[in-house]
This record gives structure tokens, sequence and C-alpha cells, in this order.
């Protein structure tokens, strides 16, 4: 069964248009509800936007998934293809994270209805909201009006065959400092500096590669009102991620020891709030449903690459809900900035490889 090039690129193309930053995703949810149902999808949406669809066949279903929402610079998005590579207009984010994975899904869709087997696949399609903030969307979601068990999340870059078999875990930090405001110029011995506590603090902290398996990044950073006062508040956010907890629980604790050390030395106070956002996931090579994946890559043309990610997905909720979800690369390149791209050949190799699962023949 061939891949219709034009028919993915055309829908692709249509998504991207669709605005749908993290919250902002009613449009598009109501755009693919409509599309799965013309493709014989028995669709709900939740109270949230997340769109289900049951399309029936033989077998227990197989479960695909892929986020509508995306992050960055992400409104009036306007594609363009030179050489068979699609981009934004440079002023932009593409959206390839994930409206690939989005696009890839339906085309298979169409292929299966065009294809019309007699031993069409059960399949669930969940299309989710705000995976980009945290998997909000997938958390929301009740996996119970599920009835399969394994699946894919189609939200990955790399050569077509990447496999994503682990992910982190992941802690969010929001951390407030309490100094003590005075005039700069007239009584500057009397204040305590929150920013110099915040930045005395952050330059002590492990940041940025901690291992091979752990990060930890403070994104967001704010306080002051104008240069002639002694700043007295001072707030800030952070994350860890780890593929192992125990060390995630580590590097977690380092850099709350590293605020609440220079906050007691300089005199501050510092209130540090630590929420864990998602738990990791790892699968060995010879699990039964990766070891599927790799056998149905294999025999699309696709040499399979099994690799662990510094990233988090829906994947990760699906998993520690007790489904079994690989993540799958669409070619996605430079996400979440102006040079984001994606090769038409990657997309049309991703549906390929999806056919070749999903189905069980090339």
């Amino acid at each position: 069964m061939q891949v219709n090039e034009q028919r993915l690129v055309d829908t692709f193309l249509s998504l991207v248009h669709i605005d749908s930053p993290a919250k902002q995703e009613e449009a598009i949810s109501r755009h693919l509800a409509k599309m799965l149902a013309a493709l014989g999808g028995r669709v709900q949406r939740d109270e949230v936007g997340n769109v289900l669809a049951h399309f029936p066949g033989v077998g227990e279903p197989i479960i695909l998934n892929a986020h509508m929402d995306t992050v960055g610079q992400d409104t009036g998005i306007k594609p363009v293809i030179r050489d068979g590579i699609i981009y934004s207009d440079g002023t932009t984010i593409l959206g390839g994270d994930d409206k690939s994975g989005v696009a890839v899904i339906l085309e298979v869709l169409n292929m299966l209805q065009e294809a019309a087997p007699k031993q069409r696949p059960a399949l669930e399609v969940l299309f989710s909201v705000s995976e980009e903030i945290g998997l909000v969307g997938a958390s929301h979601f009740d996996t119970t009006q599920l009835r399969g068990k394994h699946g894919m999340v189609l939200d990955s870059g790399g050569p077509i065959g990447t496999i994503i078999i682990g992910a982190p875990y992941q802690d969010n930090h929001k951390i407030t400092v309490h100094g003590k405001s005075s005039h700069a110029g007239a009584a500057p011995e009397k204040g305590i500096s929150a920013i110099e506590v915040a930045a005395a603090a952050i330059t002590i902290m492990p940041l940025g590669r901690i291992d091979p398996e752990t990060t930890a990044n403070v994104g967001i950073i704010r306080g002051g009102s104008a240069t002639n006062i002694i700043t007295e508040t001072v707030y800030a956010e952070s994350e860890a991620r780890s593929l192992q907890e125990e060390k995630l629980k580590a590097q977690t604790e380092r850099m709350r020891q590293a605020w609440l050390g220079v906050a007691t030395v300089r005199g501050a106070k510092v209130d540090f709030e630590s929420r864990r956002v998602y738990n990791g996931y790892y699968f060995d090579a010879d699990q039964p449903w990766v070891a599927y994946l790799g056998e149905r890559m294999r025999a699309a043309g696709f040499e399979p690459l099994l690799k662990t990610s510094g990233g988090g997905s829906d994947a990760n909720i699906f998993n520690n809900a007790g489904l079994t979800m690989a993540v799958l690369s669409t070619g996605m390149t430079n996400v979440h900035t102006h040079q984001e791209q994606i090769a038409v050949q990657d997309m049309v190799d991703a549906a390929k490889a999806l056919w070749s699962i999903v189905t069980g023949v090339v």
C-alpha cells in the first residue's frame, strides 16, 4: 500500500495553519474530531479537549497518540517548501512537533480506508492537548476508556526507525527568595538583596548536564522594580530530569540546599516548592512490544534505533498508567525554534513504518 505523499503534505500544511498554542486547542480539537469521524471513527472529546476515536477491527486495539498543541512563537505560521523540506517562513516555529505526528496518523487512517482490508486492525487514536506545558492533556485523560494496552506516540525527531524506549523523571521547582528592601543609594547596608541571593545560589548549584542521565536548568527568574531599591523578592522556576529516580531526588535536593544555604548565610528566607511533573519509564530491547516494533521497522526497510530521551512525552503518562507505549520519530528537526524543519520524505517514511506496524504487512 502506497503512501499518498501529496495528501500527507496537504494534511500537514492545513494543520500548521491552525493556531494551537497550549491551552488554545479548541479549534484544532474540533477540526480533528470531524476528520476522525469522516474516516470512520467513533469520536469523543473530553472536558479538556483531548480527542479519542475508536476504529473497529480485528484484535486488541493498537493505540496511536500525538499531541495537538505547539509552543514557542507559534501563531500565524506560514509554511514553505524548498527542495523537499518544509520550513516556516522564519518568523515562527513550524509546528512539526507534533502536527507531523498527527498528519502521519491521519494518512495511515486514510490508507486503511482506501485499502479496506478484510483484516483491518482495531485502532484507538488519541490526540491530546497541552503536552508542551507538562503533559497536561495526557494527565487528565481517563485511560480506562481504552481497550488497547500497547501503542505508539509519534513525537520524536531522529532518523525514521528511532524508537524511544526510555524517558526521564522530571521535577519542577518554584522558588521565592525573601530579602529586605532599602534605598540603594542612601542605605544599601540596611537591605538584603534577593537578587544577590538568587545569583549566588544559582552560581553554586550544579546545572546543565550533570551526568549522562541527569540534567538541570533554571529557566525563569523575576524580581526588582527600580535600580534605586534593594530588591526584596525574587521568584524563580527550575527543573531537574533524570532517567534514574534516585538521581533526580538527589539533584533536586542539591538545588534546594543551594537556595537555602545562601539564604541562611545572607539573612534571607527561601520558599522552595518541588513538584513531580511525571515519572520516567524504560523498556529492555527484548520487551515483546519493543521487539515487535523493531521487526516491523525492518520489514518496512528501516533499521531500528533504540534510544533513551532527555525529554518527556505523553508516553511517560501512559506507561505509568499501565500501558506500553514507545515513541517513534517523524523526522522533525530543530523543534521549538524558527529553524524548525521536516523533510517530506521523512513524513512519508514515518507513515510507511506506521502502516507496517499496525497492519503487520508492508
